[in-house]
Parts: structure tokens; C-alpha cells; sequence
């Protein structure tokens, strides 16, 4: 075990060794981390290893004898060694290069003592100026064999010459230096290359070959740089010993370490070499100037110190880098704001505050001014110098917001008014208002081959050649033409998805009659039989089975059902709004106050002032006021001041949409459409408001949430009114259904259909009731039917031809009559006009019963499904039990007598 653990930790060792390498993020730094007090990988970190490592040495190896005018490497040789070396070799070359870029994460670095005293005064935490060079060092780097090499490059031992002979000898080899700086080759013998220059290399082994042989040409170049051992101490950030490339500099070895600690200093980076101090590199100057002059090639021995930080101030506020910088020699406040980059564009230039530790045991502030005696004011250590951002406030400006073509600020000047920010009735017309009117009649862009485009709009991207419009937003779908010719061909919609909230759904239907109007003859929407004509709410997710039949029979109306069968192409185009309107009846100024600086709101009347010239609502303006333009979407006026928009369809002499005077009825604005047509049915008549919707919606929400209530209680007692497991049986799947109710009733969207109790032999104007009209009302009245729908569960779910004789009891009886599964005490009739008439409120002495209740035309019979049918069998077997368990008690008493 122990010779496998020592085996293991060998493998472990030499694969790490020959992954990881000191290179720098230029790409000039190469070599393995050496093991005599090296860097070897721990958790992502580079830290110190305490093992040794001998050199290697590579035994030499005689030349192969070969023709005299050809000069050829043994194959079994490489670099003038041996295969057993290839391994070696190896991984040397995977220590130089096939490396990919990668970064460990970095540990959390703990912020010096001076870091928190900043932080605790200004409410941040600054970094130290270049320390974020130095994150994320990289672990692993790009190749870099294939580097050009300097002229002034010198040659030694351990580097790799690539030599090329060609003419009346031939050779093609590598060879490396060897430790005492020479190389060996064939048929010419040891030749001594150490020292040197690259400029000269070629020109020297031309030389000392052309002493054996003529009539050649000679190309030398450089293939492995040798390693050179660097040391890495002082307030570094890894210290250490490192192997890298002969090529590399301070800076590089300065990236690929992590560069100086926290606490070690950016501007006294000295490297020494032997006794000598080489250069002092000052780390500002690379980032401040991008000046590297003072930069210096690494050989083998160096030792690069970082001493510890000297002086450190921090300047934070409006200034271009907010950081902790450390000074060198005497710094005044101009030289510190130099090194930040400057003031910034916010900053106030009048003053700055300054914080020192006064006799190194309190802190004092101090307001220093930003002129030529304050800019020389000498900085110390521990100086926290603040720049005060100024005010973002307007001296000499009004603004104007609201419902108005230009919102904006405005210069203020004596004697300015309203007038002057709103000079006309065209100021009050909204950009959105114009971009929504260009909008009206536009194509939307449509994949459709077949289409005429008149006006496409403008492609945004370009696929495989072909144009690709702005994609179609919920909001585009929305707009009166977003269903126009481009986007429905020959009278069939095009179908298309809107994705709202991350999923995609189908857009809403425009109304009940655009369902009738797709439908085929005897079709309903759910592809069984067709629904009734009348209802308020319609379903959203159809079923096939009869309960859900007779339960939509609400989800189309007569009126619909009449007008919308002519039509063969669904509605395109509508007139609405295309901004809100402005609210001329109140504006307001918004105003501080100078000496208790609370806000006052000043009103005034926005159509005294721009229509009618009132020259008492054209109020003087004062610096810093804020005028705010209602539209009658922000406040909620009266609705005679409301623009109404009110659609008349169907059988009208000028059917249309029609926008209402302030007080006019339903019935003054179907006699200024010229009044009902001979065919009108005025009983089947459907009239609905947005605001009855939306109420209708909310009650029938509500009840769903009340009806997920009950059913959650129902679920939690079930168990204790369990008497045996046939009963718990049956409560579950009772439990089932009503969750499916629950699930379809919150699937239904109201209508917003108001019964107009309007009588059946009703044909005039006249009849019309006098109603009051809101903004988006709809008014259809149908044409007379010419049938009488019988739906649920009977036989034959159809429409019959209306006669005046028949009475509710004749239809039931034409379409067969109940089915087995009919639950005839619940039937009720849907009348055309909205109304519905239950057999269990209708059968009286004085009215009848039910089966002769008289029917209009577009009348609906509706015959219900039993939902609660007990089987008889079983009734039987549960009165047996009942009975016999009493006798068996009375057995029992008689027993005990």
C-alpha cells in the first residue's frame, strides 16, 4: 500500500507539474512552477512546496554515421537525446503550450484597516487603485512557442535551435543546448552557442559548418526557450520561486503571480540581481501613461521585491475614479485629483472636504477651497478627500407633463405664463395620438405568398434572403387593423399565437357572433351539435359530452347567431379612440414653496384657457413649476363630458359605429341611424356594455373562488362522513366533478349582455328603451328567426321551424323527447331577448305548466343531463342492510330479555 501511495503521489505530482505554468496574460511568461520552494496547485491557489527537484540531465548520444553529403539525424534521436526522453519532452511541451484559458474563482480578499476607515466614512467600499489588474489570474495560458524572438535574444543552455541545411548537404534537425552552452552535430562536431546573440546565430553557424562543408544554405531558428528560476518575495501576493521563460519580463511575471498583496506597494517594485538593484518599476506609471520603459528582461536568479505600500489617501464623490491611491514623495490635493483622472462632470469646483488623523489619535474635517492655495494643500497618510456632487436641480426651468405634444423643460423668464407653454389646441395633441392615427390602415407584414402588400412594413432582419418584420407584440394585436386584409386571406383568419407572460395563447375572440359566424350548418363550436342562440357568458374551452352542451347554452346569442350567418369574412376594421382625450376641466400646477418648502397644487381651467382665451386662467409661472395635463384616463370625469362610442349593427336602416351627444338615449341615437327595418326583431335584440363585463366577470371570479372553498372543506370532511369504502369511492369522484365545474366556470368569460325586457311584439322605435349610453356600448338587433332550438338531453338536438301554434312540450316532443338520462324537472327555456324560464318556477294554477309555455322565434329549449342518478339496485341493497341490521338489534334485545 505504501508503494502505491508513493507511486500515486509521483503520478499525481509530474501530471501537475506538466499542466500548470507561471505564464503571464501576454503570453511571454512560460515554464513549470520549479519544487524547490515552488508553487505547486492547492484549492486553486498557487502556495509554496517544501520538496526539492535535482535538474535533469540528458545523457548524449553518439551520431549516427550516414553518407558524407547528407546529414541525417538518427530517427531514435531528438534534440540530440534520446527517445527515453521524448516523455520528459512531452511534458515540457504541454507545460509550454496546447494549455486553454481558464481562471480558479478567487478567494474574497479582507479589506485593509484603512479600507474600512473609508468605508465607515463615505458608505462605500473603495478598491485599491490596480489591484483589479491583478483578479482572477489566470491558472493556465495560451501557447506561446511560436513567439518571435528579439535579435538581441542570447543564447544558452537549454535552448532548442531548429537547423536547416540544404545544397550538397542535407540536415533537418533539433538540437538543445547543452549545460555547457554547446550542440552537437553531425559530421561537424560540437559547436558552442552559449552566448550568442540571435542576430548573429546564423551567420556564426554558417561559419563553423562551412569549415566541413561548401555550397550550402543555412536557416537557424529558435524552437523551446530554455527556463529561468525567478523568486517572487516582499508583499506579494503568492510568493515564491518560479520557473518561467527566458523571454519574460517584471511585468509579466508581476501578472502571472497575482501581482502586490493589499498591503504591498504598486510604486517601489525593485528587482535585484545579485547585490544590484536593477530597476524600481513604478506599476502608476504603466496604467496612468501606458509607460513600460523602466520594464526589464528576467534572468535566472533574479529576485523581485515588493516592499510594503507607502503613503495611502482615498478620494471618493463626483470624480472620475473613485479609489484608494498610494502617494509617492510630496503630494499636494492637485497632484491626488491627477491621479484620479480629474474632477468629475458633476462636481461641485468650489470647495472639497478633506478628513485627516490629526496626531494620530482623532480624525478632523476640514472644507478645502479649489483654488490655487488650496490645490497646493499637501496630503498626507490616511486623507479621505471627498468631492461634493452638485445639485440636480433646475434654477431657471418650468416643466410641462402630462397629456401634450412636447413634455419637456422649459426656459423660465419674467413674466412667463401658461400661454407660452401651450400656445394652441395642437400642443395638447400627444406624439402617441399621431403614431397610433399613421398606424390605422397599415398592413401588418404577413408570411402569406398569396397577399398583395401595399404597404409593408419595414423588414428588421434578413433571413436566407427574405425580409423579416418587427415581431407581432400583444399591443400591435390590439390595434383596429391588427386583423386587416394583409392578415386574412379570402375571408379565412390566418391563425397566429400571442405570447404573453413567457407562454404562448390564443388571441380572444372579438365576440359571440365571430364563433356563429365560422361555424358550419348544424356545427357547433366544440364540433358536436350547434349551441343555442342565447346567453350571457361564453366558454372558452369546449367539451364533447351532452352536460356541456346543455351547460354552454349560453355561449351565443340570437342576434349574433342571425347578423353574423350572411357574413362570409370576419370583422377587420373598428373606429376607437386612438389616445385618450385631454381633460379640458382641470390642469394643475405644481409649486414650492420658498419659505416652508411645502407643495401647493394650483388649478386651473384647461379649456377656459386654450379654447375660450380666458385671460384669468392664464396664471403667471414662477421658477421650478411643474404643469401637469390630465387626460380623461388619468381622472375620471363625468360621462357627459366622455366621448361615447356606441356600435349600432344589424338590422338598421345605417348601421354603424356612432358617437353620442351628451345625453342622448339608446333610443334618440337608433332613430338618428334612421330607425329598425321591416325585419327587425327587436325581442332578440342584444345589448352589452364594458362595464357590465367587466362586473359580470368579477361575480362569476368570485364565485368560482368561493366554489374552490367549498370544495377544499367538502375534501377535509369527507373523511369522517365515510361509512364504508364504496362511500369514500364515491365521494372522491363526487370530488372530481366539482373540481372540473370549478375548472370550466373559471374558463368562462362574461359577455356583458344586459336584458332589455323588451315585449316579443315590439317592432318600432318606440319600443327602444330609453337608455342611457356609455363608451363602447353595442346595440344588435337580428333579423327575425325562422326556427326554435331543442338542445340537452333528447334525442335529436336540432333546430325546428317556428309555428306559433306549438308550444314548449311540441318541441320537446319533436326532437324525441327525453333521453333515459334527462332530468325533465329541470328543463328551462332560454328566451331571444337574454331571459331564461325554469319548469321549476313556471307551472302554476294560473300560468300552466311548463310544456305549454309559448315559444318565440330563437327561442332555446334546453333538456338537462341527471347528474345525480343513484342506481336502484343499489337503493335496494342499502335498505336491505338498513333493515336487516334492525332486526338483528331486535333479535338482540329479545335475546337479553
Amino acid at each position: 500500500m505504501l508503494r502505491r501511495e508513493v507511486a500515486f503521489r509521483k503520478i499525481v505530482r509530474s501530471t501537475i507539474l506538466g499542466a500548470i505554468g507561471c505564464l503571464p496574460v501576454f503570453g511571454l511568461l512560460t515554464g513549470t512552477v520549479a519544487q524547490s520552494n515552488d508553487q505547486t496547485l492547492s484549492g486553486g491557489v498557487l502556495t509554496p512546496n517544501q520538496s526539492s527537484q535535482q535538474p535533469q540531465s540528458f545523457p548524449s548520444v553518439e551520431p549516427v554515421q550516414t553518407s558524407p553529403k547528407v546529414l541525417t539525424p538518427d530517427p531514435s534521436q531528438r534534440n540530440g537525446q534520446q527517445d527515453s526522453n521524448d516523455s520528459t519532452d512531452r511534458s515540457q511541451d504541454s507545460r509550454f503550450g496546447r494549455q486553454i484559458n481558464q481562471s480558479f474563482p478567487e478567494s474574497p480578499v479582507q479589506l485593509t484597516s484603512f479600507q474600512r476607515l473609508v468605508a465607515a466614512s463615505i458608505g462605500r467600499v473603495l478598491p485599491i487603485y490596480g489591484a483589479s489588474l491583478f483578479t482572477n489570474v489566470p491558472s493556465t495560458f495560451a501557447p506561446v512557442d511560436r513567439i518571435p524572438v528579439t535579435t538581441d535574444y542570447v543564447i544558452g543552455p537549454g535552448d532548442e535551435l531548429l537547423i536547416r541545411l540544404w545544397g550538397q548537404v542535407t540536415l533537418d534537425g533539433h538540437f538543445t543546448v547543452d549545460r555547457s552552452g554547446s550542440i552537437y552535430i553531425p559530421q561537424v562536431g560540437s559547436i558552442r552557442v552559449a552566448g550568442v546573440p540571435f542576430a548573429n546565430l546564423t551567420d556564426f553557424l554558417r561559419s563553423r559548418v562551412g569549415r566541413t562543408f561548401k555550397n550550402f544554405d543555412i536557416n537557424v531558428n529558435i524552437g523551446q526557450l530554455r527556463s529561468i528560476q525567478i523568486f517572487m518575495v516582499g508583499m506579494a501576493k503568492r510568493p515564491g520561486s518560479y520557473t518561467v521563460s527566458s523571454l519574460s519580463t517584471l511585468v509579466n511575471a508581476l501578472f502571472a503571480s497575482g501581482g502586490p498583496a493589499p498591503s504591498g506597494s504598486m510604486r517601489n517594485i525593485q528587482v535585484k540581481r545579485g547585490t544590484e538593484i536593477v530597476t524600481t518599476f513604478d506599476m502608476y506609471d504603466l496604467l496612468l501613461r501606458g509607460d513600460k520603459s523602466k520594464d526589464v528582461a528576467l534572468v535566472s536568479g533574479d529576485v523581485i521585491y515588493i516592499p510594503a505600500a507607502g503613503p495611502m489617501m482615498a478620494l471618493a464623490g463626483s470624480i472620475d475614479r473613485s479609489a484608494i491611491y498610494e502617494l509617492k514623495d510630496t503630494s499636494t490635493i492637485k497632484d491626488a485629483i491627477s491621479l484620479a483622472g480629474g474632477l468629475g462632470t458633476l462636481a461641485q469646483d468650489n470647495q472639497v472636504r478633506l478628513e485627516r488623523i490629526a496626531h494620530g489619535d482623532s480624525r478632523t474635517t476640514q472644507d478645502v477651497p479649489l483654488n490655487a492655495t488650496g490645490m497646493a494643500t499637501l496630503v498626507m497618510d490616511g486623507d479621505i478627500l471627498e468631492v461634493t456632487p452638485i445639485v440636480d436641480r433646475f434654477k431657471n426651468a418650468v416643466t410641462l407633463r402630462g397629456n401634450v405634444a412636447d413634455p419637456r423643460r422649459f426656459a423660465w423668464f419674467p413674466g412667463m405664463r401658461l400661454s407660452d407653454l401651450i400656445p394652441d389646441k395642437d400642443a395638447l395633441l400627444t406624439r402617441d395620438f399621431w403614431q397610433k392615427r399613421n398606424q390605422l390602415g397599415l398592413p401588418l407584414l404577413d408570411s402569406t405568398p398569396d397577399v398583395r402588400r401595399y404597404a409593408p412594413d419595414a423588414p428588421v432582419a434578413q433571413v436566407n434572403g427574405r425580409g423579416l418584420g418587427p415581431t407581432r407584440s400583444a399591443s400591435m394585436l390590439n390595434l383596429p387593423n391588427a386583423q386587416d386584409s394583409d392578415t386574412n386571406v379570402y375571408g379565412k383568419n390566418v391563425p397566429y399565437t400571442v405570447r404573453e407572460n413567457g407562454a404562448e395563447q390564443s388571441p380572444p375572440l372579438q365576440g359571440a357572433e365571430d364563433t356563429e359566424s365560422t361555424l358550419q350548418d348544424g356545427e357547433s363550436a366544440n364540433g358536436n351539435t350547434r349551441a343555442p342562440r342565447n346567453g350571457i357568458l361564453s366558454g372558452s374551452s369546449p367539451t364533447n359530452n351532452p352536460a356541456s352542451n346543455t351547460s354552454s347554452a349560453a355561449s351565443a346569442t340570437v342576434s349574433s347567431a342571425v347578423t353574423g350567418a350572411a357574413q362570409r369574412f370576419p370583422a377587420k376594421n373598428a373606429v376607437v379612440l386612438s389616445a385618450p382625450e385631454v381633460d379640458w376641466a382641470y390642469a394643475a400646477i405644481e409649486r414650492l414653496d420658498s419659505k416652508d418648502l411645502t407643495t401647493h397644487l394650483i388649478s386651473f381651467n384647461l379649456g377656459h384657457l386654450v379654447l375660450d382665451g380666458d385671460a384669468t386662467q392664464n396664471l403667471e409661472l414662477q421658477p421650478g413649476d411643474v404643469i401637469t395635463i390630465f387626460s380623461k384616463a388619468d381622472i375620471r370625469v363625468p360621462q357627459s363630458q366622455q366621448t361615447k362610442y356606441v356600435r349600432l349593427e344589424g338590422e338598421f336602416l345605417a348601421s354603424g359605429i356612432y358617437s353620442v351627444t351628451p345625453g342622448e338615449t339608446l333610443r334618440q341615437l337608433v332613430a338618428r341611424a334612421g330607425g329598425l327595418t321591416n325585419n327587425a326583431y327587436l325581442y332578440g335584440s342584444q345589448f352589452s356594455r364594458e362595464s357590465t363585463k367587466v362586473l359580470q366577470q368579477q361575480r362569476l371570479n368570485e364565485y368560482a373562488a368561493d366554489l374552490d372553498r367549498r370544495i377544499r372543506l367538502a375534501e377535509a370532511n369527507s373523511a369522517n362522513n365515510v361509512m364504508n369504502p364504496q362511500d369514500q369511492i364515491t365521494d372522491l369522484a363526487a370530488l372530481q366533478n366539482a373540481r372540473t365545474v370549478a375548472l370550466r366556470l373559471r374558463q368562462l368569460t362574461a359577455s356583458g349582455r344586459v336584458v332589455l325586457n323588451v315585449k316579443p311584439t315590439s317592432k318600432t322605435v318606440d319600443d327602444v328603451p330609453d337608455l342611457a349610453l356609455e363608451d363602447g356600448d353595442t346595440f344588435i338587433v337580428p333579423q327575425v328567426p325562422a326556427s326554435v332550438d331543442v338542445f340537452g338531453a333528447v334525442y335529436t338536438q336540432n333546430s325546428f321551424l317556428y309555428d306559433s301554434h306549438r308550444r314548449a312540450g311540441d318541441y320537446i316532443r319533436q326532437a324525441g323527447g327525453g333521453t333515459r338520462t334527462a332530468d325533465p324537472k329541470r328543463s328551462y327555456i332560454v328566451r331571444a331577448d337574454g331571459s331564461i324560464i325554469s319548469r321549476q318556477f313556471s307551472s302554476n294554477i294560473f300560468s300552466g305548466n311548463f310544456d305549454s309555455t309559448r315559444l318565440y322565434p330563437g327561442d332555446a329549449v334546453i333538456v338537462p343531463e341527471s347528474v345525480d342518478r343513484r342506481p336502484l339496485l343499489r337503493n335496494l341493497v342499502d335498505i336491505a342492510t338498513i333493515v336487516g341490521q334492525f332486526g338483528l338489534g331486535i333479535a338482540a334485545i329479545n335475546v337479553l330479555k
